[in-house]
């Protein structure tokens, strides 16, 4: 009778199967594999592993597993039967793409940390050569107005200068502005202008109506 080594090995080599192609898809490790078809029990887990793996193989290679395990079960060594984990099995059947080590742990830590400062920099880079940012949120465009006296409230960077219509205004610590003018009855344009250290500045124009 032949054994099951030589059963599993005679399935695969008539399928034309690579240990490595087997593994892809089984997930049992090549090494151990070649020991099934080996029959060299004493390079597997303990019996219970052992029966996974040839059932699974088994049923990959398109044999009837209970029949392969039943001829294991007559041709196993009772010697071995008494061993619970052979030297090896500590290493895990699939390796994870990834190891996370002391080593890579400080490496991923190092690079986020020059990730971080770089873009820091570049943030710090672009604040000061591009214009500044400029949000008026008073009043809106084409609001209408029955006082002459109208309150105009925004937000840029706090160490930019503030221009309504050519006039300066000041900023709090945060950025902020907010200054009342006078305008004429009718219709009015504003301009609200913010201009950086660098001499970049940010437009925004407001036309509104004083009834």
């Amino acid at each position: 009778m032949k054994t099951v080594g030589e059963i599993l090995q005679k399935a695969r080599v008539e399928k034309n199967l690579e240990y490595e192609d087997i593994e892809k898809k089984t997930r049992i490790r090549k090494k151990f594999l070649r020991a099934m078809e080996e029959n060299d029990w004493d390079k597997l887990p303990s019996e219970a592993y052992i029966k996974g793996f040839l059932r699974n193989y088994s049923d990959f290679l398109g044999l009837k597993s209970a029949g392969v395990i039943a001829i294991f079960r007559r041709q196993y060594p009772e010697d071995i039967k008494a061993k619970v984990l052979p030297e090896g099995l500590s290493e895990p059947l699939n390796e994870p793409i990834l190891k996370i080590t002391p080593q890579s742990f400080a490496f991923i830590l190092t690079g986020a940390f020059i990730f971080i400062f770089a873009a820091y920099l570049i943030f710090q880079y672009l604040s000061f050569t591009g214009p500044p940012p400029l949000d008026v949120a008073s009043p809106k465009e084409g609001e209408v107005f029955s006082s002459a006296n109208i309150d105009i409230k925004g937000k840029t960077n706090s160490d930019a200068t503030i221009y309504i219509n050519n006039q300066k205004v000041d900023l709090n610590d945060s950025g902020e502005f907010d200054q009342v003018v006078s305008l004429d009855k009718g219709v009015n344009t504003i301009i609200i202008e913010s201009k950086n250290k660098s001499g970049k500045t940010t437009r925004v124009t407001r036309t509104i109506q004083v009834k």
